[in-house]
């Protein structure tokens, strides 16, 4: 009964709508913001206006793209589109599922690690857009700034200066504060942080500009002290710092890096499609860093699979790279994508090692098969041509997030590659005490890394079941070369 008082309630949302579905940008089209308003309208959509908050609520289904105008909304519902919110706040709760773009224009998307995105997170709280109804629906109009005086020159960053803090097996609690310098009327942007790393007892300087921040042609650079990994495709960094502190389970490798770096980047959008290529250069310093296991963690810290899992030795030296590259999104249809390539050509590097071609690529597709029922797939892989690559340049595979029966991070190198199939059913006939479905999903993963080439594929099996985004799962390793032939695991899943 919860689930069918919930979907009338969708439905009588989305008829409300109905009555007002044009809605035209009469100024500011050329504005990323525009555009994204642009794409909503040129898909199948529903409009929702009005006062006061809308929410659509789990175990509710919007087979269109939505588009909230003037009001906040609280999203916890699957969208089969983008959902894009004007004057007003976009909140993703636990267990929503958009597969296009979650965008709030006049206002902020304030994220949840419970849920899934299959597109762009964007907010765009200084485009304002007056609202004019029309006949047929609305019009609207963006408002430029006045005054560009209004604009503060200098303002804390984050919330009270206080940025979004990590947490991980070599720099312990990384904590960073900064500022943000408005200039130009908002065309220019300088934001210059300190972060403090608890297990270095560093204090990390950066400075962070950007130019023509709200183009669709813009610049991003930064100079800075760092500690990067080229890991992040597996997890983002608030569910690889919740798994490092609650688990032990550090799912990435590390190196430090004073970096300069700068791309320009040339956004195109038309019909529920995006693509934003990017040129760029890169020079930086970068040296190993050690994983003690002297990091607190709740289990696993003296593991050394996990906050003792030693870190690869990375030579110092310098490197510098020209970078080009491109994102793609897709939204037009039932089969959603999202393809991101980056080349890499050094011009120099570590004494001892060689300059060469880097590929990176990460891509995600998923479609509808039968009734509730969807496949999706994720692959990502690094080829590199040349031999005796600096370590700095290597990925690696294995344990949570990629292959569950090797070890976390067991293999790596300068070639990878990792394709992870999943198809999910939804149990739609169980009713539980809590507005949520328990899904069983089917997986098929392969992958391999190494050094100068690529090894004999590992390959892995599965079956799990979840609700909401908690699941079980067990993984049987099909080659029999695995560090666990079988492999029970318990977690979240963000897929």
């Amino acid at each position: 009964m919860r689930v069918l008082a919930r979907a009338v309630a969708i439905g009588l949302l989305a008829s409300r709508a109905l009555s007002a579905q044009d809605v035209v940008v009469t100024s500011g089209g050329e504005r990323n913001s525009g555009a994204f308003i642009r794409e909503a309208m040129s898909q199948r959509h529903v409009v929702f206006a009005g006062a006061g908050k809308l929410e659509l609520p789990r175990d509710s289904t919007v087979s269109s793209t939505v588009l909230v105008i003037g009001r906040d909304a609280y999203v916890a519902s699957k969208v089969q589109g983008n959902v894009v919110v004007v004057g007003g706040n976009l909140f993703l709760r636990p267990g929503v599922d958009i597969s296009g773009h979650a965008v709030a224009i006049g206002g902020t998307v304030t994220n949840t690690t419970l849920g899934h995105v299959g597109g762009r997170i964007e907010s765009y709280r200084d485009d304002l857009y007056d609202v004019k109804p029309t006949a047929t629906g609305y019009a609207l109009a963006y408002r430029p700034v006045v005054d560009p005086r209004v604009i503060p020159l200098l303002r804390p960053s984050g919330i009270y200066g206080i940025l979004i803090p990590t947490y991980d097996r070599v720099d312990g609690l990384s904590l960073p504060i900064g500022a943000l310098a408005t200039l130009a009327g908002g065309a220019i942007e300088v934001e210059p942080t300190v972060t403090y790393r608890s297990r270095l007892g560093a204090f990390d300087p950066d400075v962070a500009v950007r130019i023509q921040p709200d183009r669709p042609v813009h610049f991003e650079g930064r100079v800075g002290r760092d500690t990067r990994t080229n890991d992040k495709w597996i997890y983002g960094d608030l569910l690889n710092s919740a798994l490092s502190f609650f688990a032990g389970s550090d799912i990435r490798n590390y190196f430090r890096s004073d970096v300069a770096e700068g791309r320009v980047f040339a956004l195109t959008t038309s019909a529920a499609r995006s693509i934003e290529p990017f040129v760029g250069a890169r020079y930086e310093k970068v040296s190993g860093i050690t994983a003690a296991g002297n990091v607190y963690s709740v289990l696993g810290r003296h593991d050394d699979d996990r906050m003792a899992r030693p870190n690869p030795f990375v030579a110092s030296g310098n490197i510098g790279s020209v970078l080009a590259g491109a994102e793609m999104f897709d939204t037009s249809g039932v089969v959603t994508s999202r393809l991101r390539a980056e080349m890499e050509q050094s011009f120099t590097t570590v004494t001892g090692t060689s300059n060469f071609f880097q590929l990176t690529f990460d891509g995600k597709i998923g479609f509808p098969t039968f009734r509730t029922q969807r496949l999706a797939i994720h692959a990502h892989a690094v080829a590199t041509p040349a031999k005796n690559v600096s370590a700095a340049r290597y990925a690696y595979v294995g344990g949570s997030g990629t292959m569950p029966n090797l070890d976390n991070l067991q293999v790596g190198g300068d070639e990878l590659l990792f394709v992870d199939s999943r198809y999910t059913i939804p149990l739609d006939m169980i009713t539980l005490p809590i507005p949520v479905t328990p899904t069983v999903t089917l997986r098929d993963v392969l992958g391999s890394a190494g050094v100068d080439g690529l090894p004999a594929l590992h390959h892995a099996i599965g079956i799990g079941l979840g609700v909401s985004v908690l699941r079980v799962d067990y993984t049987r390793d099909v080659t029999g070369r695995g560090a666990h032939k079988n492999k029970f695991s318990f977690g979240v899943s963000l897929f």
